[in-house]
């Protein structure tokens, strides 16, 4: 290697050794749930899930009404 490189790949494993430690430190703090109410928190996240859920099935249901009355009602051929 030459004066180029050398410094360059240590910055770069000093980079992504930086990040890894912060990474895990992160993950580490975010299992800590000490002080944090659980049950509250999936409550919240299910009455989200459940306006998501109702959101997308009037959507759904709207769009094939629309898509229902563009349809043509059959007609049987004239003999």
């Amino acid at each position: 290697m030459n004066r180029l490189l050398i410094p360059l790949s240590v910055r770069a494993h000093r980079s992504a050794t930086g990040l890894g430690t912060k990474l895990r430190r992160t993950w580490q703090e975010r299992a800590d749930e000490t002080g944090l109410d659980e049950a509250v928190t999936k409550m919240i996240w299910l009455a989200v899930g459940i306006g998501v859920a109702v959101a997308a099935t009037a959507f759904f249901i709207t769009v094939f009404d629309t898509a229902q009355a563009n349809v043509p009602d059959p007609v049987a051929p004239t003999p």
